[in-house]
């Protein structure tokens, strides 16, 4: 098997005098967020090896405490529930995660199992939400110790919010009225007890 290049190197070759890369073509398509002009890459920070535990203790963990509260979660499964959060800024956000402190290293084939069937139920629950135009499905660790599996839907007819940059837009987008957000979790809630 051959080596692996060194990423930082090759990243330092492709690098600026500033030690910055330049935006890439992300920066040109249509639903960027941002105007290419004066946009600036930040420089790459060296290795973290090894990589600092960034898991917090059930006391000070969002998904733990969101498991707690019955308004928040939809489903409990064996292994895995899935949960939405007080508020967000889109249509609708759940996040499939484990029951207990277990990242998606630590599921066994039956875990793998339940995942799935969770993701593909979620989204269908989702996407026949009213103004839902697509469901997108993106698996990021928070740091909790929980896996988290984050499904996002994307409002129906605004385009400009396609694509891999929802979760940066989500972020800029105004709240979405709390009492739309526990309707659809009503409904979301009562589709995935109906799936099983």
């Amino acid at each position: 098997m051959p080596e692996s290049s060194d990423f930082m190197a090759r990243v330092r070759a492709a690098a600026s005098d500033g030690g910055r890369l330049s935006p890439g073509s992300m920066a040109s398509w249509e639903v960027f967020p941002f105007e290419r002009e004066g946009l600036r890459v930040r420089p790459l920070e060296e290795y973290v090896v090894p990589e600092p535990d960034r898991r917090k203790a059930p006391e000070d963990c969002k998904s733990c405490s969101a498991l707690g509260r019955e308004d928040l979660v939809l489903h409990r499964g064996d292994r895995l529930g899935v949960i939405r959060p007080g508020g967000c800024n889109l249509v609708f956000v759940a996040n499939i995660v484990s029951l207990s402190h277990e990242m998606l290293d630590d599921l066994d084939d039956d875990g793998h199992v339940e995942l799935g069937r969770l993701v593909g139920r979620t989204y269908a629950a989702m996407k026949a939400l009213d103004g839902v135009g697509n469901v997108h499905v993106n698996k990021w660790e928070n740091g909790t110790g929980h896996l988290s599996v984050t499904l996002l839907a994307r409002p129906e007819g605004v385009l400009q919010l396609r694509g891999s940059n929802l979760a940066a837009w989500a972020d800029m987008l105004p709240p979405t009225p709390a009492d739309e957000l526990a309707a659809r979790a009503d409904l979301v809630r009562h589709a995935l007890t109906r799936a099983g």
